[in-house]
């Protein structure tokens, strides 16, 4: 694949991204938002449950779980979580929210009642369920009063009382607790910089296994004797090794959990799905170069030609599926896009119908091989020798030394006599005795023509025969049957011509002639 192909699909699928971020759907809510009292004006914005989860979220994903604590509601707290410091709790919290992916924000609905008809208090929306110890657990927002009359919404007290035990199920091991107490407070893009480390460390240690993987494969292959070692080897080390890093990465990542501002990247960003087309891309060239090699070793040049066509379609379609899925995870409804498609692909398919009877046509001359590059041919009225097969058209060049274009669709549904494949060339002369040759004339003919088949050293035994034939009217017809032992024609007419030389003078010595009628000589008509 050339450096230009991805770095299209890159700008294409970069476009997609902001297209689908313009267009992607409105979240539909049970209730009309512009119905109810007006929204309560709060410095954190948490007159609803949705904007109260995402100011959340946005503090810790910026490191301020100071400001994240106005966010939890820390009245009457049960258990641990009574000595808890606030700021360790919204740290807990946020980790718990990013590791068991429970919290989807859009679900809650932006409404200062809240949710009412959901089987719950008015005061209270449900944020999720998650499992401790087995036992499903409901986790709420609730709504509470600011101080002054307002009533604001925050995570529930018996939620924010549930957070140590929570934390102990979807908390850090402790090995990356202790690495993370260790590591400074900073904080880039919403994700730790012990997250950084971590993920940086995964890349490396990848990358080093596949580079030894790769290394351990080219090393088996040039052992033996493999011509694909080298291009393997470049296969694994630059598009596998970079995909696999990035595969690896964004898993470690999502086990650390991600931030509102990772997960935004992540969501759109097109890197992951443009690596995959890179990977497949490459793939599929390696193979398609492995093939070709191959069939060039094995003496069927006109086969690999077919290996780019075929390698080129098989990329259009992994294209147009990449662009497809990007749409897809970016909530653009690919439904139409897919009819469209289908009624492009139709019309496409009736304006390029000839076009693709010749393309078939060639996969039917790559894979049958009735011809190859270099057969001397008879193709209907025209013979010659085959130049080139094209994807549309075959070129001949003819003994008059032109060049004429066949279509492959008609090559495949003609009649082809390749001579080339011949691995013997037929003498077949029809010998017209007059008919006043005696029969004792016409033995001594007989058996002299089978002696000069038999004893001379470019005629076949198999198959040969000489046989009185018919009486006609105007002559005796003797049929002379053999092989000659040679493919190639100018050896044959030399021979051909020793031999009528020879026949004639069986003719002559036997005391008779032939009628006078040209002779006919199936066997030298090309």
């Amino acid at each position: 694949m050339t450096i230009r192909t991805p770095f299209l699909l890159l700008a294409l699928l970069a476009t997609l991204s902001f297209s689908g971020a313009a267009f992607s759907q409105q979240e539909q809510t049970d209730q009309v938002e512009d119905e109810g009292p007006e929204i309560p004006i709060d410095d954190f914005d948490r007159g609803t449950p949705r904007r109260s989860a995402d100011g959340f979220l946005i503090a810790v994903d910026k490191g301020d779980y100071a400001t994240a604590t106005e966010y939890l509601d820390l009245r009457n707290l049960r258990g641990e979580a009574r000595d808890e410091d606030p700021e360790e709790l919204a740290r807990a919290f946020a980790v718990i929210v990013n590791r068991a992916k429970w919290v989807d924000v859009a679900e809650l609905i932006d409404h200062p009642d809240g949710r009412l008809n959901d089987g719950l208090p008015d005061y209270r929306d449900l944020i999720g369920i998650v499992s401790v110890d087995g036992t499903n657990q409901q986790l709420w927002m609730q709504k509470v009063p600011r101080g002054d009359g307002v009533f604001i919404w925050k995570v529930s007290n018996a939620t924010v009382s549930l957070i140590p035990e929570l934390y102990e199920t979807y908390g850090y091991p402790e090995y990356i607790e202790e690495f993370r107490i260790v590591m400074p407070d900073v904080n880039f893009l919403g994700f730790e910089l012990f997250k950084w480390v971590l993920v940086l460390a995964t890349a490396l240690v990848t990358y080093l296994f596949v580079l030894v993987t790769a290394l351990a494969s080219r090393r088996t292959l040039t052992r033996k004797g493999s011509s694909g070692a080298r291009r393997l080897f470049r296969f694994l080390i630059i598009p596998v090794g970079i995909w696999a890093v990035v595969i690896m990465t964004n898993y470690v990542a999502s086990v650390l959990g991600k931030g509102v501002t990772a997960e935004a990247i992540q969501r759109y960003t097109p890197i992951p799905m443009l690596l995959t087309v890179w990977v497949l891309f490459a793939g599929i060239n390696l193979l398609r170069d492995v093939y070709s090699s191959r069939r060039i070793r094995d003496g069927h040049p006109g086969a690999a030609v077919l290996a780019r066509p075929v390698g080129n379609a098989l990329k259009l379609l992994v294209a147009i599926a990449a662009a497809l899925v990007y749409l897809d995870k970016l909530g653009i409804n690919i439904t139409a896009v897919i009819a469209g498609l289908g009624v492009g692909g139709v019309a496409v398919a009736l304006a390029l119908q000839k076009p693709m009877e010749d393309i078939l046509g060639a996969i039917t001359l790559y894979t049958q091989q009735p011809v190859r590059v270099g057969d001397f041919c008879k193709i209907g009225t025209e013979t010659g020798t085959i130049e080139e097969i094209g994807l549309r058209t075959t070129r001949v060049r003819t003994l008059a030394d032109t060049v004429i274009a066949v279509p492959n669709s008609q090559l495949a549904n003609s009649p082809i006599d390749n001579y080339s494949a011949r691995n013997k060339i037929l003498y077949r002369p029809n010998l017209r005795i007059r008919l006043e040759t005696t029969p004792e004339q016409l033995d001594a003919i007989l058996n002299n023509i089978r002696t000069l088949f038999a004893d001379h050293e470019r005629v076949l035994d198999n198959g040969q025969r000489v046989r009185f034939l018919e009486i006609g009217e105007e002559s005796l017809v003797i049929e002379a049957f053999a092989y000659v032992d040679t493919v190639v024609w100018a050896d044959y007419l030399e021979i051909a011509e020793e031999l009528n030389m020879a026949v004639l003078r069986i003719i002559n010595e036997a005391g008779t002639s032939l009628l006078e009628k040209p002779l006919h000589i199936e066997g030298l008509r090309a």
